[in-house]
């Protein structure tokens, strides 16, 4: 993090200062304001170096944001982030594996053991930070969101998907109430495809009732395809058309309904809610 030199005469007081009293050092803590600005300071300092591709740094940076302020619930997501980003071996090397993994054919990868460990501890890192984050802001969808993505049981990435998932549909309403409709629709999207994952996790895991599974050629495109008829009600929301993106959306209930996809048609319902409150 860089810093500011100051003459000797204008110090001010940052984290801590040293008075001199009858020759002896008391120390004087900051302020619990000043510990937060501190950290959220820290916090730039890290994602600006994440920017720079200097990860590294960024971690050293979040680190000290959570030193001075252990309810920094955002540096912890973002530290996790970047364990995650470890843990998935980016950037890989040209021939797909993990750095310190070679292919020695089109069925056969070799990591070292010292590298599965190292991808194992990132990882345990990585849930570590998002759990935290979630701890301190049990509303942060993005952290469910990607702790799910590095769970390794199937069934502990569906239970944080259906948590970011809810989550994500409670900042759409929110959104939609406010009229930020690119906003909702970047929402809508980023939950279709969770719920997608979520479906495709239940079918591994056989939790769900088979009446409830998607029916195989339900993501063909054609005119009245579901995934038309998000586009064209994603399409019209854009625009502001409320009004027919209220038809497309009640369409599209139906088509979900048909197709037993019960809790897609459920989160459309509630958005047809609140566009009919704002038509009206």
């Amino acid at each position: 993090m860089s810093t500011l030199k100051l003459p000797f005469t204008c110090l001010s007081l940052t984290i801590t200062s040293l008075m001199i009293i009858g020759g002896n050092f008391y120390q004087v803590a900051a302020s619990p304001t000043q510990s937060i600005q501190i950290s959220n300071n820290w916090l730039l300092e890290g994602k600006i170096k994440v920017n720079q591709q200097d990860y590294q740094g960024a971690i050293l940076d979040f680190t000290q944001a959570i030193n001075h302020n252990h309810q920094n619930a955002e540096a912890y997501y973002q530290r996790g982030l970047i364990y995650a980003r470890y843990a998935q071996g980016k950037p890989l090397n040209p021939d797909g594996t993990v750095p310190g993994c070679r292919k020695k054919d089109d069925y056969i990868i070799i990591c070292p053991v010292e590298v599965k460990d190292k991808i194992q501890e990132y990882k345990q890192k990585a849930i570590a930070d998002f759990t935290q984050a979630i701890t301190i802001n049990p509303q942060y969808a993005v952290a469910y969101h990607q702790r799910g993505l590095i769970q390794e049981e199937n069934e502990q990435k569906i239970a944080d998907f259906q948590i970011a998932n809810t989550l994500y549909l409670q900042k759409s309403l929110a959104s939609l109430k406010a009229k930020k409709f690119p906003e909702v629709i970047q929402l809508l999207k980023i939950i279709d495809k969770l719920q997608a994952e979520i479906n495709s996790l239940n079918r591994i895991v056989d939790l769900r009732d088979p009446e409830l599974q998607y029916p195989v050629n339900s993501s063909t495109v054609s005119p009245d395809s579901i995934e038309e008829l998000n586009n064209q009600a994603y399409a019209a929301l854009n625009k502001g058309d409320v009004q027919t993106a209220i038809q497309k959306f009640k369409t599209l209930a139906i088509k979900l309904q048909e197709n037993k996809e019960y809790i897609r048609y459920q989160q459309i319902q509630l958005i047809i809610i609140e566009l009919e409150k704002i038509r009206s």
